[in-house]
């Protein structure tokens, strides 16, 4: 019994070390990051999803093309451009209007179901649409109304994306003027601190901590973004251009690591995800249209 107890205990003082030193080495000082830093990854950002369209136009997910849409427009890459443009005419125009339409035209919005029939949807899916909508029926949902204000993300810690897309619901908000828009701003304040204490703490360079930093910068909190989290995020870039959502620990063999999703804990390989480099574009072109 006390060989097992003090097995334990040494087991946790390693654990305890090892996340002590990942925390030091995620907030360590870096200098800030310059124009032509940003750039060489930004444009091999471009390169991975332009050879690879033919694979990401098939991924259903509007709120990632409406990213890469922003990011065209942001930096006005002709590639990027060319690359959403396609996707617009071959996935957006010939298709009904829908739910998701106002991503693509600002001027439309869409006839909202009443929310029994949005039961199939996640929380903040059914905040989005109300904030593409700003439907006033949808407005006075509780389920709507609990994300217009902090506290609605209860152990966010475990549910690393819950802010984050709290955030980009309250930022359709402003962007479609719905709602009170002192409460928002509020709102995105008390936000914007949870998400910086969420970075401080989560090491794990991947789709959540790209999706953090995404947000900070989208809802203007520039300067709480630190040049060191910034550096990780570039050179958790693969060398084909895009990011994952794995954080490597210890290589295996066959190019697999043992490692850190933002969830839970894999063994997997750097597979190119959309999802994260989407997110990361969209980051890269506001860090390029912030820079001279």
């Amino acid at each position: 019994m006390k060989k097992f107890l003090a097995f334990s205990l040494l087991l946790l003082l390693i654990f305890t070390c090892l996340f002590a030193w990942q925390v030091v080495l995620n907030n360590g000082t870096a200098e800030p990051l310059r124009r032509a830093d940003i750039k060489p990854h930004f444009d091999h950002a471009v390169q991975w999803l332009d050879r690879n369209y033919t694979v990401v136009e098939n991924i259903d997910n509007p709120i990632l093309w409406w990213m890469i849409g922003q990011a065209a427009q942001n930096t006005a890459d002709v590639t990027l451009t060319r690359i959403y443009n396609t996707y617009i005419s071959n996935h957006q125009h010939n298709r009904a209007p829908g739910l998701w339409t106002p991503m693509f035209d600002e001027l439309y919005r869409p006839r909202v179901p009443d929310i029994l029939m949005l039961d199939y949807m996640h929380p903040y899916q059914q905040f989005f649409v109300y904030s593409l909508s700003c439907d006033h029926n949808l407005e006075i949902e509780p389920v709507i109304q609990a994300q217009m204000r902090p506290g609605f993300c209860g152990m966010h810690y475990l549910h690393p994306r819950c802010i984050t897309h709290q955030l980009m619901g309250l930022r359709f908000m402003q962007r479609y003027e719905c709602g009170n828009d002192e409460l928002v701003a509020d709102t995105i304040a008390q936000l914007q601190a949870e998400v910086r204490s969420e970075l401080f703490w989560d090491f794990r360079v991947g789709d959540a901590y790209i999706q953090r930093v995404t947000m900070l910068m989208d809802t203007g909190a520039y300067d709480w973004v630190k040049p060191v989290w910034l550096r990780r995020i570039l050179e958790a870039q693969n060398s084909n251009g895009s990011w994952d959502d794995l954080y490597p620990l210890i290589p295996l063999p066959d190019g697999r690591y043992l490692g850190l999703s933002s969830t839970k804990p894999v063994i997997g390989d750097e597979t190119p995800n959309f999802h994260t480099t989407a997110q990361a574009t969209w980051l890269l072109s506001m860090l390029l249209e912030q820079l001279p």
